[in-house]
């Protein structure tokens, strides 16, 4: 009998506890700076950053390739599918009238091509997250876009 108590407390205990975390952003731009300086083009970088509407697009343009390759076939980090990263410099926009919201501007070098990157994050109940992307150098695209509606036959 003690023990089907202790089981039945450890199991309330137990169901008590938040599942797995997953990545949690307190800081927007430190965080793109950990990922250019730690995963960019070494391994993938986590995929449970996006604000749901990102995240249903990431979705959607899975589940209409069918299992193939989608819309998306490059690393939106380096705007491309292969790196050489060098140079990396990282800042911030404040959207005026609303702290929830940041941009963060990622510049640098990839096979000595400058590059910068527009990450747009939202701040939500499970802290910031990341709600849409945009290059703004060289081929020019946003990510949510792309996602949705593929490329639109600009070179």
């Amino acid at each position: 009998m003690r023990f089907r108590l202790f089981a039945a407390f450890v199991l309330a205990m137990l169901s008590a506890l938040p599942a797995t975390a997953g990545t949690v952003i307190s800081d927007p731009v430190a965080f793109v700076k950990t990922v250019y300086a730690d995963s960019v083009g070494t391994k993938p970088e986590p995929d449970d950053i996006y604000t749901p509407r990102l995240d249903a697009l990431f979705q959607l343009e899975q589940k209409e390739a069918g299992g193939e390759v989608g819309r998306i076939d490059f690393d939106f980090w380096i705007n491309g599918q292969d790196s050489d990263i060098k140079n990396v410099k990282v800042g911030k926009i404040d959207v005026e009238g609303a702290a929830d919201r940041m941009i963060v501007v990622a510049s640098f070098l990839n096979f000595g091509k400058p590059e910068e990157i527009h990450f747009y994050f939202e701040k939500t109940k499970a802290g910031w997250k990341l709600d849409d992307v945009r290059s703004a150098m060289g081929e020019q695209w946003t990510l949510s876009l792309i996602l949705k509606y593929g490329w639109d036959g600009k070179d």
